[in-house]
C-alpha cells in the first residue's frame, strides 16, 4: 500500500507527464501550471522534487522506461532475433526524439549532466538474451553504456555529428544505418 505522500508524488509526476505529451516546448511548462493541474501547492512540488527540471527528468524517465517496457513485451517484435529487437527499440526511441526534439535534448542533457545511470539498465534484459551466459552483469552494464552514450551524444549534437560523419540523423534511413552499424560494431565484435 502506498502512502499519501507517495500518491501525491505520483500524481505530480503523472501530471507532468501529461503536460509533456501536450507540448512541444518544454520551456513553456511551469511549476505553477503543474501545481494547478495536479491541485497541489507549488511548495509541495519544490519539497518533493527540488526543481522543475528534476520533476521533468523523472517524468521523462518514467515515459522512456514505459516505452522500453512496452516494446520488450510487444508481440509484434517476437520473431526478431534479440539483436534485431535491440536495433528496432533504439530506432523507435530515436524516432520519438525526432517528434519531440526539444524534449529529447532536455532528457539527454539532463541524463548526461546528472549522471543518470538508470536508462542504460533498461537495455540489460535484451543484452542478456543476446549474450546468454557469455557476459557477466558488469560486462552487460558497460556494454549498455557503450550503446547508449553515442546515441545520446549524437542526439544532442546532430549538426556537429553530421559535420564529423556525413550522417544526417534527421534522415530516417541514415539514422537507421547509424544504429545498425553501432550495434553491429559493439555486439558482433564481442
Amino acid at each position: 500500500m502506498i502512502s499519501k505522500e507517495q500518491a501525491t508524488q505520483q500524481l505530480i509526476i503523472d501530471t507532468a507527464k501529461a503536460m509533456l505529451e501536450e507540448t512541444e516546448d518544454i520551456d513553456k511548462i511551469t511549476v505553477r501550471q503543474i501545481a494547478q493541474r495536479a491541485d497541489v501547492g507549488i511548495g509541495l512540488i519544490n519539497y518533493h522534487f527540488k526543481s522543475k527540471d528534476n520533476l521533468l527528468s523523472i517524468a521523462i524517465g518514467d515515459t522512456m522506461a514505459k516505452i522500453i517496457l512496452d516494446f520488450s513485451k510487444s508481440d509484434s517484435y517476437g520473431e526478431l532475433s534479440p539483436i534485431e529487437k535491440l536495433k528496432a527499440m533504439l530506432k523507435e526511441l530515436y524516432a520519438l526524439s525526432d517528434k519531440k526534439e526539444k524534449l529529447m535534448r532536455f532528457i539527454l542533457s539532463s541524463d548526461m549532466i546528472n549522471g543518470n545511470m538508470q536508462t542504460p539498465l533498461h537495455l540489460i534484459p535484451l543484452l542478456k538474451q543476446i549474450f546468454e551466459d557469455k557476459k557477466d552483469d558488469m560486462g552487460l552494464r558497460i556494454l549498455a553504456l557503450q550503446i547508449l552514450y553515442p546515441i545520446q551524444v549524437t542526439g544532442l549534437n546532430r549538426d556537429r555529428f553530421y559535420m564529423y560523419s556525413g550522417i544526417d540523423l534527421s534522415d530516417k534511413e541514415q539514422r537507421n544505418r547509424f544504429i545498425d552499424n553501432l550495434i553491429n560494431n559493439l555486439i558482433t565484435n564481442q
